[in-house]
């Protein structure tokens, strides 16, 4: 008899995890505490969400220690509300590879006003994730590649 630790959403996604060829986007709590339970372990991405600031820069730091702690091993990052070279900087300067930036964006409000979807107003900000989401498929297309010369070389 098997017993887990795990609640049954980290259960779920530890199954999910484990399944060749399935692609799973969570959206995390903010911080830290993820990575100490586990959650997150057997991902191939983790994709930190980042403002400009100092403080999450410095979580942004323990998230890739305790990442690579838990055999992680990419990482990059998003920049919300963006607009500053100086934290892409910062984040290269960690070995964090950046995705893009978003910047703050007032039709991002204004859809949300009108209970649109984002997309469908448009912006600066959606352009931006557009993007994001062009740059993002190059770096899991890259991971994949990597995994498949890893398994043909075993």
């Amino acid at each position: 008899m098997h017993v887990s630790c795990l609640g049954f959403p980290e259960a779920l996604l530890r199954h999910l995890m484990l399944k060749d060829k399935s692609a799973v986007i969570l959206d995390m709590e903010a911080g830290i505490e993820h990575l100490g339970r586990g959650t997150t372990r057997g991902m191939d991405l983790m994709i930190i969400v980042v403002e400009p600031g100092a403080r999450s820069l410095e979580t942004a730091e323990r998230i890739k220690k305790l990442s690579s702690e838990i055999g992680i091993k990419h990482l990059a990052a998003v920049i919300n509300k963006g607009g500053s070279g100086k934290v892409n900087d910062k984040l290269e300067e960690m070995g964090i590879q950046v995705l893009g930036e978003i910047p703050f964006d007032t039709m991002l409000m204004q859809a949300d006003l009108e209970k649109r979807a984002p997309i469908d107003v448009g912006g600066e900000a959606v352009d931006a994730i557009v993007k994001i989401k062009e740059k993002l498929m190059e770096v899991v297309e890259k991971i994949e590649i990597e995994d498949e010369d890893s398994k043909s070389k075993k």
